[in-house]
């Protein structure tokens, strides 16, 4: 058994609420893989360092896994894992490292000495795929995977909510007033959003989508402001 330890620095065991602790390990292990061959074994104080055991000779291929998700390429359960893991850390503000021994393996987006992050609320637009719609309160929660496996949090009025549940596991984009934080290293996550109207979104390829452009009366590249933006929205 070779052992892994996710060092998290910035936080204690008296900071991090059992329930945080699991989102860590529901994403540690989709981050593994070989679920049956990894097994936690404790948390070290100090900082908070979660200790695991890989079988042998799955090792290297949990080590490979780990390092192609940090890349952007490998399977798909694994880098949305590895994004998970770095938006958990952004959040409590912590530093990630993934060790083995005394060697660092992977090295996490730092985030602890980050200033606190700015929140505006403005309306907006986002789009994924849709699966979950349910709840029994008034406002019911709604879940959309986003292009990079990132989980969008939402919620509509009962009314909303029925129309967007014949629409499961279909791409859709909601517009609504959000919440939105913006990041440590560039840019701005969507903490939630109330929906407030929505679309199907129909796949097509390129071709049909630069039909479409040229049927609404050609294609004028210069006046446009984001091009590349115009034939995503098309193509869906």
């Amino acid at each position: 058994m070779k052992k892994l330890m996710l060092e998290l620095d910035g936080t204690d065991p008296s900071k991090l609420s059992m329930a945080r602790l699991t989102d860590y390990l529901r994403e540690l292990v989709e981050l593994f893989g070989s679920q049956d061959d990894v097994h936690f074994d404790s948390i070290t104080e100090g900082c908070v360092c979660l200790n695991t055991w890989v079988k042998d000779e799955k090792y290297p291929h949990v080590l490979n896994r780990v390092r192609e998700a940090a890349q952007g390429i490998g399977p798909k359960r694994a880098r949305k894992a590895y994004a998970q893991l770095s938006a958990l850390m952004e959040q409590d503000r912590v530093d990630g490292v993934l060790q083995a021994a005394d060697v660092s393996i992977l090295q996490f987006p730092k985030a602890k000495t980050s200033p606190p992050p700015m929140v505006v609320i403005k309306q907006g637009s986002v789009q994924g795929r849709l699966y979950i719609v349910g709840g029994k309160d008034e406002t019911i929660p709604v879940r959309l995977e986003g292009a990079g496996g990132e989980t969008l949090l939402c919620e509509a009025d009962t009314a909303l909510a029925e129309q967007l549940g014949k629409l499961l596991f279909k791409q859709v984009r909601v517009h609504g007033k959000g919440e939105w934080e913006s990041r440590p290293h560039g840019g701005w996550r969507l903490r939630k959003m109330f929906i407030q109207s929505y679309e199907k979104l129909e796949k097509s390829s390129l071709r049909s989508a630069v039909t479409q452009l040229k049927d609404l009366g050609g294609i004028t590249w210069s006046e446009m402001d984001d091009p590349h933006g115009t034939i995503q929205n098309l193509r869906g």
